[in-house]
């Protein structure tokens, strides 16, 4: 049963800080340090301040990064930089977006959501975490007690009913709007008419909740409980640290957007790499073929794999390894090889994913990579833009890289459905949700109240 709760949302107040979009953010693991640096110009109150402080020399348990962003957060609250509605609700939230010429409006409900552990089925996983990143988060939650950015979960709605009935609750006027940094357009509106709020709340109840976003800092919500419990014991079962900010979305919406985060390799684990070995370990389970990107700047480079990737289609599984010099080969699955070694090494939903296919079969077999180097953020990252990633290589960033097409929704669906997890961004739902339209602080003395049982 999945309790999805109204709550008394944290905001900006813009009589203080003007314009939205110049304290608003992406999530905190799509910022580099460059732009983190941008953001902190920005403005004295932008939200990096707080959701990704700085090490000083010198730090230590009791003075550090994360008890400086506590600060800063407390600071901010006597000084009024924020806002904190008086009565709970649930807050409908439209963001629109264009992406490859096409408009899209994608619509979500911001609430509170009680945290279950993964084995009861109510709220689902599908990616694997870094151990590194949550230990980070969870030092964050503890000194700042507050969500600073809501986990991005979709529920199943193939009628649309909720969201619709939702929105019948939402103002002419939105309380919060603002242009972000990408150029789309956010849009807030709180409801708290009590039937609506009974109505959304009862149809969400019987729903599983699929996380898109946020796996991070979902298992740390549940590490934060813990440790909240072991400090109040005599709390409310809802007390505010039973729950969880969340950006719900339909996950049967048209206008859900999925794209790839393609992987860029690096580091000392590589040093002795040498692509005549590395091809012919490949040639065992995939056609490859070397490719002719034209001359020319990063941006042609790019459109050229992308073009490489989409002539092929998304049926067959084919990757682009760029890399040694900004050389570039076109790898295709073999036929059979999914069948005769993937499905015999994982659960068919599983073997069914390109990215399972690229961790196995190039990584593993290809490259050489064990689990551990998989979890290592300096050997393996990400990013969605094609562009920076001919970018990294051609700046030396990162040694090789591997462009793959976007995992699926409905292979989503089923890998979280039969209890399994994906490959680390093995998703980039996209666009993120935007942090610090809303937040969520966490008093252990106050109760949430669901809709329809007060008291």
């Amino acid at each position: 049963m999945a309790q999805v709760a109204p709550f008394r949302g944290m905001y900006f107040d813009t009589a203080k800080v003007g314009d939205l979009s110049q304290v608003v953010t992406p999530p905190y693991d799509v910022i580099r340090p460059d732009e983190r640096e941008a953001f902190a110009a920005k403005h004295p109150n932008n939200m990096v301040h707080l959701i990704l402080p700085p090490a000083h020399p010198g730090d230590n348990p009791l003075e550090n990064r994360y008890t400086r962003a506590a600060a800063v957060f407390r600071q901010w609250q006597q000084e009024g930089v924020f806002r904190r509605a008086d009565k709970p609700a649930y807050y409908y939230w439209e963001t629109r977006f264009s992406h490859e010429g096409r408009d899209y409006t994608r619509r979500g409900l911001a609430a509170l959501v009680h945290l279950e552990p993964f084995h009861k089925g109510i709220i689902l996983p599908h990616e694997q975490t870094f151990s590194k990143a949550k230990a980070d988060r969870l030092e964050l939650f503890k000194s700042s007690q507050a969500h600073f950015s809501p986990i991005y979960a979709l529920f199943p709605d193939p009628a649309n009913q909720i969201l619709d009935e939702l929105a019948k609750g939402a103002s002419a006027s939105p309380l919060l709007s603002c242009i972000d940094v990408e150029g789309r357009e956010q849009l807030v509106y709180p409801v708290t008419d009590p039937d609506i709020q009974v109505a959304v709340y009862q149809a969400l109840k019987p729903l599983q909740l699929f996380i898109a976003d946020g796996h991070h800092r979902y298992e740390t919500a549940l590490a934060f409980q813990k440790w909240m419990k072991e400090r109040y014991p005599l709390t409310s079962p809802r007390a505010p640290f039973n729950f969880m900010f969340m950006y719900l979305a339909n996950l049967y919406d048209p206008e859900l957007v999925i794209l790839m985060a393609h992987r860029l390799l690096k580091g000392p684990r590589l040093k002795n790499l040498e692509v005549g070995g590395i091809v012919a370990r490949l040639e065992r389970h995939f056609d490859v073929t070397p490719l002719t990107p034209p001359p020319g700047d990063n941006a042609a480079y790019a459109h050229y794999i992308q073009g490489q990737l989409a002539a092929v289609g998304q049926s067959d599984t084919v990757f682009i390894m760029v890399g040694f010099g900004l050389k570039a080969w076109r790898l295709q699955l073999k036929e059979g090889v999914r069948q005769k070694i993937l499905a015999r090494e994982m659960h068919p939903a599983l073997a069914a994913l390109d990215v399972a296919v690229l961790n196995y079969l190039v990584l593993g077999k290809g490259i050489g990579l064990d689990a551990k180097a998989l979890d290592d953020q300096e050997t393996c990252k990400y990013s969605s833009k094609l562009e920076e990633v001919i970018h990294m290589l051609a700046s030396k960033e990162a040694r090789l890289a591997f462009v793959l097409n976007p995992t699926k929704i409905d292979q989503v669906r089923e890998v979280a459905m039969n209890s399994l997890v994906m490959p680390r961004k093995s998703t980039y739902f996209y666009p993120k949700v935007m942090t610090g339209l809303l937040l969520n602080t966490i008093l252990p003395g106050e109760e949430i109240v669901l809709p329809g049982e007060a008291g």
